[in-house]
């Protein structure tokens, strides 16, 4: 345990520096050295698929990309067995926001492309608009603001001469309300998000899943859907670790659309948030029951698991899963 979490130590400080150049170093001291590693980022197509791209991952983290990245490694849930390992650790990312010159103009920018979509029903692009709004309209102090999303981690490292290194990591961030990327919307690159990640994992070539790991997924048929087309298996011995991209369908009728939003502005009043804050929120639960029941009651999501499976003689166990939707980082004050 204490062995993985000095990994994890070294992880952070690497996030805490931000040095882009010392990217590849981190990469040679935690990284296993084999070229199959397995990145999954917070976007729809962050998939990193090989150790240039990872590192590349890293470099641009450091470099501007991402916020302020926290993990509570004391708090990490880990666990081994033999030469494979895998954990996951509750994370969080701040992130801050300045007031532009320009920022009225791309709000103004942002609604007229919504109002002026044929391709979807006005109702839909009002319900879109006003949730814009809901965001732009709230009062705050000017200047700088820091948010402060929750996040997890995960990821799997082998034994190489005697020492830990990582093989894999799964990136994702919390949403409340609905996921962000449902492709009933109107917005077309949540589509285009996923069928470039798709695009990511055929060009990956072989997938090396077998009957015996289709089955296994298959077993989460229901509510989520898989396609063997789109899953990437990285080999650890009588283990493997995956990465699968699918949809989540979901019906939600409207009265319970409407149900949740009022309760969630119930435990608002409950809160110990100021005023301004609790009306901001209430306000922008209500726009976001809107823009979710104007586009029907039929949700489809895309959806991003990690797993890691352990191949035993008559059948494949799941022994860690990671389910995550992509984040969609486009307003301020969103969460």
């Amino acid at each position: 345990m204490k062995e993985i979490k000095d990994i994890l130590q070294k992880l952070q400080k690497g996030y805490d520096e931000k040095k882009p150049e010392n990217a590849a170093h981190l990469m040679s001291k935690i990284f296993a050295s084999r070229d199959d590693l397995l990145i999954l980022g917070t976007g729809s197509d962050e998939i990193c698929l090989n150790r240039k791209e990872v590192e590349k991952l890293i470099h641009d983290d450091w470099d501007g990309g991402w916020g302020d990245f926290k993990m509570d490694i004391e708090g990490a849930e880990i666990e081994a067995d033999n030469d494979v390992a895998w954990f996951f650790v509750n994370c969080t990312v701040k992130y801050s926001f300045e007031d532009s010159k320009d920022k009225t103009q791309r709000y103004a920018d942002w609604i007229k492309t919504i109002t002026e979509n044929q391709n979807v029903s006005p109702k839909q692009r009002l319900a879109f608009a006003n949730w814009v709004l809901a965001l732009f309209a709230h009062q705050r102090e000017s200047g700088k603001r820091e948010y402060l999303w929750p996040s997890e981690l995960s990821g799997m490292l082998v034994k190489e001469n005697g020492e830990w290194k990582i093989v894999s990591l799964h990136f994702s961030t919390a949403k409340p309300n609905y996921p962000d990327e449902r492709f009933e919307e109107l917005i077309n690159d949540y589509q285009a998000g996923y069928n470039s990640a798709k695009n990511i994992i055929q060009s990956h070539g072989a997938s090396k899943a077998n009957d015996k790991l289709i089955s296994l997924l298959a077993q989460l048929e229901g509510r989520y859907k898989f396609d063997k087309a789109q899953l990437v298996v990285l080999e650890a011995g009588r283990f493997s670790w995956i990465i699968a991209i699918g949809t989540e369908q979901k019906s939600i009728p409207e009265d319970e659309i409407f149900e949740n939003s009022l309760n969630e502005i119930e435990a608002l009043f409950k809160s110990d948030l100021s005023p301004t804050d609790t009306i901001f929120k209430a306000k922008r639960t209500i726009s976001y029951a809107f823009k979710e029941a104007s586009s029907g009651t039929e949700f489809t999501w895309p959806v991003r698991l990690t797993a890691v499976v352990e191949k035993c003689e008559d059948e494949y166990k799941f022994r860690h899963k990671h389910f995550s939707y992509p984040f969609y980082w486009i307003l301020e004050g969103k969460l």
